[in-house]
This record gives C-alpha cells, structure tokens and sequence, in this order.
C-alpha cells in the first residue's frame, strides 16, 4: 500500500530539520497575515542599527509590502539579485530614507540567515467563487520570504501531477503577495523528484524540468536523498543565490543542471589551492551558461583574483558569446566586457576594474607577444595581473605551444577548459619536443565529467536516430568482419547518399566508411563500383566534400600541388566558379611546416582572422568547413594521415575524369 501524501510530507520535514540542520520547522504560520509578520520581526532583527531602534510603524511596513508584491518570478529574481550581495527595501521615515537589508547572499548559512520550513500554508482565496482556497504542501523561506515549494504526491501518481498542479495554482494567482517571491519548484511522488524554475502558468514547460545527479552522474530521485542532497544548508540557499541565472533576453529564470553545478563547484574547489584543470561536458549540454558561472564565480569566490578572462578562438564566437554572457550579466554583480580590439584588450586589463573579459585567443597573443614592451609600465602592471582563464573548446582554441607562452607572460594565472571532446592519449597533440600532447597534461586533472551519454540518458540533448540496414540475426553483433567489408560499406553509403533526407554525421561517414574503403582498395568506389548516385542534395554534403572535410581533420600537413590540383578538380566536378586566380597566391604565404606542406591550423586562423576573401566560394567554403565542430563527433576526432588524403585524390579525381 502506497504512503500517504501526509506521511510522505512528515518524514520530508523531519529530514529537513534532522540533526544539526539550520532548518526550523514552524509549525504555526499557516496564512499569510502569519507569514507577514514573522518576515516583519526578522527584518527588523536583521536592521536594528539601521532602524536605530525604533519597529516599523504599520505605514512603513506597508512601504515594504508594496515592494514585495512582485509582477512576476522573474522581477523577484531581479529584485533578490540584490546590490552588491544584499537584498534590499527602502522606507521612507519622515525625512529620512532607510534601508534595509531583507537578505544577505554572503551570508549563506551563518550570519543573518534565517530558513524556516511551513506546510499547508493556506493560500489566498480567489474572488473568483468557482476557484476555491487551496493548501500548499511544503515551503522553504529563507529570511521570512518562500524561496522553495515543494509539492508532493503518493507513488500511486506520477511526479507530473504535482508539476500540473502547481501550474494551475500559478492560473488561479495562488503565487501573489508573499509569495510572488518564490524562485525554485520541487515535485516528487516519493520515488521520482525533480525540480525547476518557477515562471508564469503559460510559460512553465516540462522540458525545463530536471532531476538531480550526484558527482558521478548517478540519479538522485528519492525525495529524501534529494533533501539530503539539494535542500540542505547551504545547498539550498545557494541553488538561489548562486546557482540562479536570469536570462534578460527570454525574461526567465534559469536554474541550473546538476552537472553545471557539480563543474562549478569542482572549479571553486580547485581553485582555492591553485590547481588549473578541465571540464569534459558533451556539445549541447549548455557549455556556455556553465562557463559564465564559473568564470562569475572564479571572480567573486577568489579576491586576490585581479580579472578572469574566458577565451575562445574566432572572432564570430567572440561577439556570439559575449551576446549572451551579457544577457547573463546584466543582472549580475559582475561586469562582462567584449573586446574590440587588442587596444580595447589592453585598456580593460590595464583598469583596476575586477571584471570579466571575453576575448579571443589571437588578440592576447598579439598584445603579449607583440604590443607591450617589456621595462613599460603597461607591461608589467598587466604581467603581474593574477588571472583566471576559462577557455571555451579548450582541445582546439588554446595549442600546447601558445598556452605555454601565455602562461610564461602570466606566471600568476589559473586555466580551466572546457571541451565536448578531449585530447587522450589516443588521439593527442602532434609531438613538438616536451609540449603537452593530451588535454590533461595541458590544463590539469579533469574536474568533472558529463559525456554524451548521460546527456542522451538524462535527455538533456538529443538521441540518436537509429536505422538498422545491416545484417539480420547476427550470432555475435561485436563482431566486426560483418560490417568492416565493401559490400556491406557501399550499401550504407547508398542509403546515406540515396535514401536519406540529409547526412547526419558527415565525421563518423567519412572516418568509418570513406576512409577504410580508400584504404582498402585505393579506388574512387563511388564510380568504380557503379554505386547509384542521385544528385539531388547541396553541393555542401556531396561525398566528395565531406571526405575532404574529415579527412583534414587533425592532420599536421599536406602537399601543396595534390590539394590544389584536388581542389582544381573539385571545382570541374561540381561545376563551381573557380576561384579567383589572384586568391592562388594564398597557397604561397600559407606558412610550411616542413617538407612543402601546409599547417591547416595556420590556414584556419587566417582565415577566421579575414585573411581570405569568403567570397571565393571553393576555398573559402572548404577551409570553414574544416574549423567547425560539425565534423567531430563523440570523444575523440577523425585522425586520417595525410598520405591517405593525398592517395584519395589522386584516384578519386582521376576516377571521376574518366
């Protein structure tokens, strides 16, 4: 037999107030006259000084009612920002204006922090006759104000029962007055708990509902384990205070995920002792919200931190992150500031602002390496700056080579990356003498971890569409003579080319099918098997391109003359306009690497530097393609030599001219 929804809210409290906990079970505030005037004697406890004495007259704190009745949780969130940390309302005595402190976020459980639980709070009754009162199972308050509801079902319910409940007391304006100010909803049917962030009843959808994980990834849906977990002091306090984004552009709040928090926290806790270290978090999983978190946090938690620096390597991500950090911050306690230009670069270091910074890493090379002379003043106030650094797709943005002279200039800096796809020994960095070659002998241990298979499990980003074209009952699935041969790749690659409405996962093609059947049989199969081939998709998805494209992958180099006759060729077969015949001459200030060839990266931040006119449709197009994420996939990349690359387009061109 199922608990009752009253023994499950019971054992809920009694976790919540058990043992040394801060939280206090006030089994006496029932309405919201008594929630009044409980929030009115702890904020005069909290102001004496600034009360000089003297309690709030009934006007006066009428003045604080009216600033608490809040349009929206969003407004609330904005308000509970607070200015410099604490939380604010302003009355007016006679002449005098006195402000007083409503919540202090330094104070996180100690100092002037109250947190008290209620339950079946009786909620206001509507004026509408058809809407009747209703009871509120469980609330946190943090200082007199409800921060946290809890609503709770019997296992014989699903966990969305609660979550629809609590969207129609929004409907009915249950959540006025007082309680306007919530910021964090929590439902559970015992055995499944989730939470979320409050907002409107037309605004409230279930995708933003998430549930908890500990450090490993593991579920947390008991609700007891989850008060254990997550409304605890100061956990709970701090889902409020620091775990909270407003986001200025959607207008909403946004609570973050468990693994957001989990890295957060990691970073903090590294960084107390010095220690740099990275985030594997998978694409798609909100890689900018958590590294403006921890970027905020790194200059909030560590005063001796003079900025913190959150770096990228192209200038469109430049523009496109700092957009949305500013969305964050603009409700922040932080400033975020893009960089124009390297003077721009120079000028915010050179402030005394604490402040954080989105750059790219090309301008701070330029500024280190090249602008600032060493003896001037610039160069040593800026040199002796202590700076954290968070670096956005660390596994690409920042080499072994140029971290290693950044970290010489700034001999007093943290790093932290984050990357979807880390260097492992498997796939590391080409050997340059004693440079790192894998992403944790470059930053450090790795802090936290969130691959793409907890997010695809937690649904946090999109599965997989599966087809199953193979081979039918198999005795053993693993073994891979059944799949690793040419008749089985060429109808893959027909169903890819022929049967589907688009290719998906141009890396993972091109990696295991185009490559290994070149390898086999060093032949353009494509036309030496006679493989149907309709030509009914953009030139951008053609095979062609898409082999080119994970073929250059992580290669050190190629030859000049096969990859300009390639591209020759790949222009006749498509019928592209060729390229500009003085855009050639690109090939010639290309910087070698040894041996003729041509350092892609080099070519790649060029190009994303303006260097190339995008306008030449071929050159510029491929060499784009080459520097997105798009063509990378799972945790390791496509890592072809480039003797294979040269050997496709000898035969593959050649096959084609026949």
């Amino acid at each position: 037999m199922s608990e009752l929804e009253s023994v499950i809210e019971r054992k809920l409290i009694d976790q919540l107030v058990y043992g040394d906990s801060q939280w206090v079970y006030r089994e006496d505030l029932k309405t919201e006259d008594d929630l009044w005037k409980n929030f009115r004697y702890i904020l005069e406890q909290n102001n004496k000084d600034r009360l000089n004495g003297e309690p709030l007259s009934d006007a006066e704190f009428e003045q604080v009612k009216n600033q608490l009745q809040f349009s929206s949780f969003y407004k609330a969130g904005e308000w509970l920002v607070g200015e410099n940390g604490k939380v604010m309302v302003h009355v007016q005595r006679d002449t005098q204006k006195l402000h007083l402190v409503v919540m202090n976020h330094e104070h996180i459980a100690g100092g002037s922090s109250v947190y008290e639980v209620i339950n079946q709070y009786s909620a206001l009754q509507s004026d509408d006759e058809d809407v009747r009162g209703r009871r509120f199972d469980v609330t946190l308050m943090i200082n007199g104000l409800p921060m946290i509801h809890i609503e709770l079902k019997n296992r014989q319910h699903s966990y969305m029962d609660a979550f629809w409940q609590i969207k129609k007391y929004i409907g009915e304006g249950k959540f006025t007055g007082i309680f306007s100010a919530v910021q964090m909803f929590v439902i559970s049917n015992g055995v499944d708990t989730r939470y979320f962030s409050a907002a409107g009843d037309t605004e409230l959808n279930p995708k933003f509902i998430s549930g908890w994980l500990d450090r490993n990834n593991e579920a947390v849906s008991d609700y007891l384990d989850f008060a254990r977990c997550v409304l605890r002091i100061p956990e709970a306090h701090e889902m409020i205070a620091r775990y909270t984004v407003l986001d200025e552009d959607a207008k909403r709040l946004i609570l973050l995920r468990p693994y957001q928090i989990h890295a957060i926290e990691s970073i903090r806790e590294a960084s107390k002792t010095g220690n740099s270290g990275f985030v594997w978090h998978t694409t798609g999983s909100g890689k900018t919200l958590t590294s403006y978190k921890a970027t905020r946090n790194l200059l909030m938690d560590i005063p001796s931190i003079d900025k913190a620096i959150f770096l990228i390597d192209r200038k469109d991500l430049d523009t496109q992150t700092s957009m949305a950090f500013q969305a964050y911050a603009n409700n922040d306690l932080i400033d975020v500031d893009e960089t124009d230009n390297v003077n721009d670069l120079k000028k915010k270091l050179k402030s005394a602002d604490r402040q954080v910074i989105v750059t790219t890493i090309q301008k701070l090379q330029i500024l280190t390496m090249r602008r600032l002379q060493e003896g001037t003043a610039d160069y040593n106030r800026i040199r002796n700056l202590k700076i954290a650094f968070v670096v956005d797709e660390c596994h690409r943005a920042v080499t072994p080579n140029t971290k290693r002279e950044l970290e010489r200039f700034f001999a007093r800096s943290m790093w932290y990356g984050f990357t979807g796809t880390p260097r492992f020994a498997e796939n590391p960095y080409p050997q340059l003498g004693d440079l790192p070659r894998t992403t944790e002998e470059l930053y450090g241990a790795c802090l936290h971890k969130y691959t793409i298979q907890n997010a695809i499990r937690d649904k946090a980003v999109l599965g997989f569409q599966v087809e199953h074209n193979g081979p039918k009952n198999m005795v053993d699935e693993t073994d891979t003579d059944v799949y690793d041969n040419e008749a089985h790749m060429l109808k893959v690659i027909d169903v890819i080319l022929n049967k589907s409405s688009r290719i998906r996962n141009a890396a993972v093609f091109g990696e295991h099918i185009v490559v290994p059947l070149i390898q086999k049989s060093h032949e353009f199969f494509i036309v030496k098997k006679n493989v149907p081939f309709i030509h009914r998709f953009p030139v951008d998805i053609h095979l062609i391109r898409i082999a080119l494209q994970v073929c250059i992958v992580n290669t050190r180099g190629i030859s000049r003359a096969p990859f300009g006759k390639s591209v020759w060729h790949y222009k006749q077969l498509f019928d592209i306009r060729p390229i500009n015949p003085y855009r050639e001459k690109a090939f010639a200030v290309i910087d070698p690497v040894g041996d003729n060839t041509i350092d892609f990266n080099n070519m790649m931040t060029k190009f994303g530097a303006g260097f190339f006119d995008e306008r030449d449709s071929v050159l510029a197009e491929l060499l784009n393609a080459f520097g997105r994420d798009d063509f990378r996939h799972g945790q390791k990349s496509a890592v072809i030599r480039s003797h294979n690359i040269i050997d496709f387009f000898k035969i593959a061109f050649d096959g084609c001219s026949d």
